[in-house]
Parts: C-alpha cells; sequence; structure tokens
C-alpha cells in the first residue's frame, strides 16, 4: 500500500484518560515520528461515569497536557485541543456546562455502554442467545440516532463499535444489513447537521480485522451526500499512533471521497488526499 501524503490522525488517549498509558508529549513524539501532520488528542470524558472516573480532574489534566504539548511540538506537527465525549446525550446538561469549560478544536462523539450498563466490550457475546445479541444492537443503535441528532460533535465515532467485541467472541453469524434503515437515518442526520463521521481503524490490530465503520458504510455515507471524514487510530499506546491511518486513506479515496477533514475551533479543514 503507497504511502499517504500530510496525514492526520484526530483519536487517541494519554493517561488522562481511565484506559490511557502515556503523556501527551509521547504521544506527540510518536506521532512526529511516525510521519503524522495534524493529530487531535481526545481523551475520554465519559457522561455517565463522571464520579467514578474523577473526569472533572481528568478533564483539566487533559486539557493543560494539550497546551503545553501544543507548545513543544509547535514546529514539528500540529496538536489540536480534542475530546471525546462518550454517551453525551445520557446527561446533556453536564456533557454541556462540560465543554464550555474549555476552547476545543474538535469533539467527537460516541457511545459505548447502554444507559446504566456495562461497555459493550463488557458483554458475554459467547454465552448471549441471537436475540440477545440483537436486543444489545438495537439498543445500540438507538442510542447512536439519538446521538446524531443532539448534534453537539465535530465526527461520529467508531459506527458499529460492539461488532468489534461480538466478532471477537466468534459470533460471525451476526448480521448488521437489518440496521440498514436507522444508519442511513443517522447519516442523513450528520450530512444535514455538517458533521463528519470517522473511520476509526483500530479494528485493523484487533481481531474483527475492520475499520470501523466498515466500507460499505462509508461508501453509503458518500453515496447520501457526505462531505466530512475524519481518521482515528484510537491509540492508547505511542506504538499504536498513526496505525491504520493509510488504509483509512484508501478507504475514503476508494469511497469517492478527495478530502479528508480535520478541525479547527470547531470549523472544518479539508486536507487534500494525496500519495
Amino acid at each position: 500500500m503507497a504511502a499517504y501524503k500530510n496525514k492526520i490522525d484526530l483519536h487517541m488517549h494519554t493517561r488522562s484518560s481511565f484506559d490511557g498509558h502515556y503523556s501527551a508529549e509521547e504521544m506527540c513524539a510518536s506521532a512526529v515520528a511516525n510521519g503524522l501532520s495534524v493529530i487531535a488528542i481526545t481523551d475520554h470524558f465519559d457522561v455517565d461515569f463522571f464520579e467514578r472516573h474523577n473526569l472533572d480532574t481528568r478533564q483539566k489534566t487533559s486539557y493543560e497536557d494539550i497546551i503545553y504539548a501544543k507548545e513543544v511540538f509547535a514546529d514539528k506537527i500540529t496538536v489540536l485541543r480534542g475530546i471525546e465525549m462518550g454517551q453525551p446525550t445520557y446527561d446533556i446538561p453536564l456533557t454541556e456546562k462540560s465543554l464550555a469549560r474549555y476552547e476545543y478544536d474538535f469533539v467527537i462523539g460516541s457511545i459505548h455502554n447502554p444507559r446504566g450498563m456495562p461497555d459493550y466490550g463488557d458483554f458475554d457475546y459467547k454465552n448471549m442467545t441471537e436475540n440477545e445479541i440483537y436486543s444489545a444492537l438495537d439498543n445500540y443503535f438507538e442510542e447512536e440516532f439519538e446521538l446524531a441528532k443532539w448534534n453537539g460533535f465535530d465526527t461520529f465515532a467508531h459506527l458499529t463499535y460492539p461488532m468489534r467485541y461480538i466478532v471477537q467472541a466468534g459470533r460471525n453469524e451476526i448480521e448488521l444489513s437489518r440496521y440498514d434503515d436507522i444508519t442511513d437515518e443517522i447519516f442523513k442526520v450528520l450530512i444535514a447537521n455538517g458533521k463528519a463521521l470517522e473511520i476509526n481503524t483500530s479494528g485493523l490490530r484487533q481481531p474483527i480485522g475492520k475499520t470501523m465503520p466498515t466500507e460499505n458504510y462509508v461508501r453509503r455515507f458518500k453515496k447520501l451526500g457526505g462531505e466530512f471524514l475524519t481518521l482515528g487510530s484510537d491509540a492508547h499506546f505511542t506504538e499504536h499512533v498513526g496505525a491504520g491511518i493509510d488504509s483509512g486513506y484508501e478507504i475514503a479515496e476508494n469511497c469517492g471521497f478527495e478530502y479528508v477533514t480535520y478541525f479547527k475551533n470547531r470549523k472544518p479543514v479539508q486536507v487534500k488526499i494525496e500519495k
């Protein structure tokens, strides 16, 4: 695969995330070493775990670390002030209050778990019935639709997220085609509101072996009029910064996109796809 120029990676986590491991500086150094031109550090802010994850303190630490790293690496790479708002629709007042605390360039919107329940990655898919799995997916896509309608983010992250774990559990009989109608509705809302769809490349280094969403969804987004795509490795380790981004560019190009997008001061900036 040919390498692409001007690569961006807009989804990564530092030790300010509950599941992060490295400092913002270390993640930036890895990005420079891997030839990236623009990155966003997007530590977790899972609204429904505000107290458990001590998010008030983590948000402050994350933002301050991003500002410091941004200055340190100013002559080497563009570092964007980002945040991943997990389950923002589960407590919209807290979400909006938290977002107003700091000036962000870029906000990711995502769903990781049903309301009041563990992460989709913690479900025992091996021992669930097919109907139970589809019931969980019904809930997931309904919450994704609510997230799309909330509209307080810049990019819509890792659509099809539960499939990462369903496939890992060997449940390859699960089909997502039954959700084509609701994913179309999600895309229409994103497009109407000028929002981006994320190609999350983390699945390429996991058992699922595919991006989230897969190429067919990116193509459908384009066909319905989608204009903005972001790319993210979802790195939690320095060795994963930029991982799979070339594959993400290739998918974007295959689906007819001429540009990928990053956000500066919450405004889209287009980057030409070039090899």
